[in-house]
């Protein structure tokens, strides 16, 4: 309600003041933290009709565009923001993470550059470079960026998080470790920190120690998809199929559109021999991802344990009509019609009436 009444205030203002730009400016804030871009956006615009060089409404309506996906609309304010204020840093670096996200690496390096030029104690800027390269897989160009992005700003946990990525892609896990411990400490309640560091214990086979992270990971949001995932994961590799289940069985009830958990489920009820319970998910994963090739291998693949070979034939069939180019799923088709065709020359019922 108070917020409310200061945007009556800050139009009643406008209204009798409408070249006062203070106002506007003060408005937009008041929209931005309501989370209404829309209106902060069409306020900002109202703001460059009355000043189009005002170069921090430049960056504000960038930012809002870049937010809402609409590139050639952003690029276009802050490159006025360059004629604007030619030595200002965050126009270049804003331009700098447009064209990362359109992955154009040239354009991208060489504005985060002169960013980094005019402002070389800005350690985002570091980061920034970091992600970039880590994006093209130079990892060690990456890593001594996020090294000197954490030598200007030691308690930021995220360089902290992408340093111990680096080093567990490259399976240096106790140093991983360290990085990621350095972010738990720093933020303690940085669920992502947590969850890469319980990941960390699984790929050194310490699965209790795994545990106890996912544990705290999962306090501090019991709704967190991922770590429910892979905490399940972690319960697969210790062998521990019953805890797996729970744990997938909950990801599935937090998000029931995503097909991860659905298909680790199907598999893991695959291993213990539940053909029909595993065949019913992966139908379900087949609602979620009609288009997908995979799914209607799993599905045939399934039916060939039970020696349902009608079927699984039927299923190969939809799946090389989906990925016609696809060499594994034809190999396996044509073994299955041969192994139809021998078991029906010894003798063998192929037509197992299972699950349909």
């Amino acid at each position: 309600m108070f917020k409310e009444n200061i945007i009556t205030e800050l139009k009643e203002k406008i209204q009798k003041n409408p070249n006062d730009i203070e106002n506007y400016k003060n408005l937009a804030n008041y929209y931005i933290g309501s989370d209404d871009l829309n209106n902060a956006l069409s306020t900002y615009q109202s703001i460059l009709k009355i000043n189009p060089n005002d170069f921090q409404s430049l960056i504000n309506l960038g930012s809002i565009y870049f937010y809402k996906k609409m590139y050639p609309q952003s690029l276009q304010c802050y490159n006025k923001a360059v004629l604007v204020e030619p030595k200002n840093y965050a126009s270049y670096y804003n331009l700098g993470n447009i064209y990362a996200e359109i992955e154009n690496f040239e354009q991208a390096l060489k504005n985060y550059q002169k960013a980094l030029e005019l402002n070389p104690q800005k350690s985002d800027i570091y980061s920034a470079l970091g992600y970039l390269y880590q994006d093209i897989d130079n990892l060690k160009t990456a890593k001594e960026y996020y090294l000197k992005a954490l030598e200007l700003s030691p308690l930021d946990s995220e360089n902290n998080i992408n340093l111990a990525n680096i080093e567990q892609k490259q399976g240096n896990h106790l140093q991983a470790l360290e990085y990621y411990q350095k972010a738990c400490e720093i933020n303690k309640r940085d669920e992502k920190a947590l969850l890469c560091l319980a990941n960390t214990y699984v790929a050194i086979k310490n699965f209790q120690k795994a545990q106890e992270y996912f544990k705290k990971t999962l306090e501090i949001n019991p709704d967190y998809y991922p770590a429910l995932v892979c905490c399940a994961i972690a319960y697969c590799d210790d062998n521990d199929t019953h805890n797996a289940i729970k744990r997938l069985k909950q990801a599935i009830e937090i998000d029931p559109e995503k097909p991860n958990a659905y298909i680790l489920l199907a598999n893991l009820l695959l291993e213990e021999k539940r053909f029909d319970e595993a065949l019913k998910i992966y139908r379900i994963v087949q609602k979620i991802l009609p288009q997908d090739p995979k799914i209607l291998t799993f599905i045939a693949n399934t039916y060939i344990m039970t020696n349902n070979y009608i079927q699984a034939v039927k299923y190969y069939k939809k799946a090389m009509k989906l990925a016609p180019k696809d060499n594994e799923i034809k190999l396996i088709y044509i073994e299955t019609i041969n192994q139809y065709i021998d078991n029906k020359m010894k003798g063998i019922n192929n037509e197992s009436q299972f699950i349909r």
